[in-house]
Formats: structure tokens, sequence, C-alpha cells
């Protein structure tokens, strides 16, 4: 969950980077005057805005990047956070408590959950002796 929100703040950085240097380009173009540029001034407004651009793909792909790894950072640890523990949740359900229970040491709902489930198949067991 932390990559995610991670993820979302640089998207939230991304854009209000674009947006600055967006208004940059549309001072540069803003301020020209047509009727009186020179060649020399064309050629400094045109290397402006084409260094700018190119600092705008730059910090595009930076962030796409950067984004992509923190995503598959947060996918990992999803995986092992919750997908392992519910996998071996299922296998001991399905096997009626025979194997062990994983141990999920932080207090999540994943923790009340395999909490709920060893107390079920327990009960389970018990009635199946009694029978």
């Amino acid at each position: 969950m932390t990559g995610y929100i991670v993820v979302i703040s640089c998207l939230g950085y991304a854009a209000f980077f674009l947006y600055v240097q967006l208004g940059q380009i549309e001072r540069i173009v803003g301020t020209m005057n047509t009727e009186t540029l020179e060649p020399k001034q064309l050629e400094l407004l045109k290397d402006r805005v084409t260094r700018s651009a190119v600092q705008l793909k730059n910090e595009m792909l930076g962030m796409a990047v950067f984004g992509t790894v923190i995503c598959v950072i947060g996918g990992l640890y999803t995986i092992s956070m919750v997908i392992r523990p519910l996998k071996k949740l299922v296998q001991f359900a399905e096997e009626n408590g025979k194997t062990e229970l994983p141990e999920i040491k932080s207090n999540t709902e994943l923790k009340q959950l395999a909490t709920a489930i060893e107390i079920l198949t327990n009960k389970l067991n018990q009635e199946k002796t009694k029978k």
C-alpha cells in the first residue's frame, strides 16, 4: 500500500512539474512578437522552447521509470504480505486444519481471519471427535 501512495505522490509531483514547464513554454511563446523578431531572436526562442521540451521529456521518462519501479516493489510487497498468507490460509482450511497454520506477525485483518479459521477448524475437529 505504501508503494502505491508513493507512486500517487510522484504522479502529483509530475503533474505539478509539467504544469510549471508548460507555463514556461507558454510565457516564452506569449512574449514573442512575430512582427519584430530578428532571425537571432527567433533562434534563441526556438532553442529555449526545444530545451524546455527536452527537459519535459526527460522528466516524464524519469517519473515513468521511477513509478514503474515503485509499482513493482509495491506489487512484490503485496504478494509477500497478503497473497502468500491467504494461500496458506486457504490450504489450511481446505485440509481441515491438518497443515500448520501460517504465522502472521502483524495484527491485521489477515491475522484476525487466521484466528477465526483456526477457531472454526478446532470446533469442527472437536465435533468430529465427539461423533
